[in-house]
């Protein structure tokens, strides 16, 4: 019988190889998978979903300290079914009465952000500060009425009063419309959990606000409208209105590390 041996000089080179290719992989896998603070070195992926809705970012870290992001927010429409008083004048006759209207809230904007982590890779709280694009007309309200078309049709001027403002109905008995907010609105937040995750990835936690300033209403086909009432109602798209000037915001996101 012939007993092969694995001990001689030509196989001990090749076992020896093999080992030293294993061994150099490794090091190169390991090397590419460490992480160093600088500036653009990591390109993180965030997928996220709170009070703004449905997101997609990437964020990039200066170094340990700071961190920058840009991503897109959509928020899905909703509907919200009430009734809204009416006035006007009906033959020279102050009138008054209620019409049903649907109002949604929906909106798609885009943001930038820098966070801040004060106690650098100590710690993952973060302080963060940005702005808001886009996505300034966060409330439609659309309605129809036989009633008031009929109305409208012998001569009369009616209009639906949301919050401090009205909007007109027209000749067919529609109302169309909605609450419109700044265009740029800045945003502040504080929050746990990295940009750029040290590992692949990680859970993020955000706590913050937008600023909207004043909202205002407006009429399709007529832009803002007029203040002409001095008290808001009390339906509740008028309750809504009233709470948008600061918008809350909370937010989870599921952060993958790119490179």
């Amino acid at each position: 019988m012939k007993i092969f041996n694995f001990c001689n000089a030509s196989n001990m080179k090749r076992v020896l190889f093999a080992v030293s290719l294993m061994t150099a992989t490794s090091t190169t896998m390991a090397q590419n998978d460490s992480f160093e603070y600088g500036t653009f070195n990591h390109l993180s992926l965030g997928v996220s979903a709170g009070t703004e809705g449905f997101g997609i970012d990437v964020g990039t870290s200066l170094n340990k300290y700071l961190s920058i992001r840009a991503g897109v927010d959509i928020m899905p429409s909703f509907n919200i079914n009430t009734d809204v008083d009416v006035e006007g004048n009906l033959a020279n006759q102050n009138y008054s009465g209620t019409m049903e209207v649907e109002g949604s809230l929906s909106r798609t904007s885009v943001n930038v952000k820098l966070d801040c982590f004060p106690f650098g890779d100590k710690s993952s709280f973060f302080v963060t500060a940005g702005a808001s694009f886009g996505g300034d007309k966060i409330v439609k309200v659309k309605g129809h009425s036989e009633d008031l078309k009929s109305l409208i049709s012998q001569g009369s001027d009616l209009a639906i009063n949301i919050g401090e403002y009205q909007i007109p109905v027209d000749k067919n008995g529609d109302v169309a419309g909605g609450v419109t907010v700044s265009g740029f609105r800045p945003y502040v937040g504080v929050g746990f959990g990295r940009l750029v995750p040290k590992k692949r990835v990680a859970v993020r936690v955000e706590l913050g606000t937008q600023i909207h300033g004043t909202p205002k209403v407006y009429a399709d086909g007529k832009g803002d409208l007029d203040k002409v009432l001095k008290d808001a109602g009390d339906d509740d798209i008028s309750k809504l209105i009233d709470k948008l000037t600061f918008y809350p915001v909370l937010k989870v996101t599921l952060r993958g590390r790119i490179f």
